[in-house]
């Protein structure tokens, strides 16, 4: 038995890679130039921003956390040498654009990537690269509601497939009890929560 799924591993692995190499031989200059229209149209140029933008953005918490005077000034200099950083090598051997004209090249016949070139072209396909990102947020934004209205039931079946296999998710912490009405506050050297970083 394990012979047999040996040999069926390895021949399936050596079909893959005799397909991907089939891929990577044939892409002819005419395919990475369409491919290469494709990118222009579908701005793949603003990726190194967008990147730049969302990695400096998670930043923000924790160097706010450990320098609370440090200047917003500080993470749009960041950003822009973060975003002209990966702008400068994009369109470089081995760069972002020959990397994605590889992933189309694998994903897409010549005659697709024509195809997919031409409706880009036309009126649908500008609206839809001039509405996408509105699509896409209001999509996700509708996704979120969907998911938050099912919270409750999401939470019912976690714990109950956690206590199928004997497990349960600790509690959240307690927040402090409010002190009473006119209650004055803890003696000096009263025990205290830890203060939050």
């Amino acid at each position: 038995m394990k012979n047999k799924l040996f040999v069926a591993t390895t021949t399936l692995a050596i079909f893959i890679g005799a397909t991907a190499v089939a891929s990577a031989e044939d892409l002819t200059a005419a395919k990475r130039a369409q491919i290469k229209t494709l990118l222009e149209i579908t701005n793949l140029k603003a990726i190194p921003e967008q990147l730049a933008n969302s990695t400096i953005q998670s930043w923000v918490p924790g160097v706010k956390q450990l320098d609370p005077k440090f200047p917003d000034k500080g993470f749009t200099i960041a950003r822009d040498a973060f975003a002209a950083t990966l702008a400068a090598k994009a369109d470089t051997p081995g760069g972002l654009v020959e990397q994605v004209t590889l992933v189309y090249h694998n994903a897409f016949t010549a005659a697709e990537i024509n195809d997919i070139v031409k409706f880009y072209q036309g009126a649908s396909g500008k609206k839809l690269l001039a509405s996408q990102g509105k699509v896409n947020g209001d999509t996700y934004q509708a996704a979120m509601k969907w998911a938050d209205s099912l919270s409750g039931e999401v939470d019912k079946n976690i714990d109950a497939a956690l206590k199928k296999e004997g497990l349960k998710l600790p509690d959240p912490p307690k927040a402090p009890a409010a002190p009473a009405a006119g209650a004055s506050p803890a003696p000096a050297g009263a025990a205290q929560p830890p203060a939050k970083k």
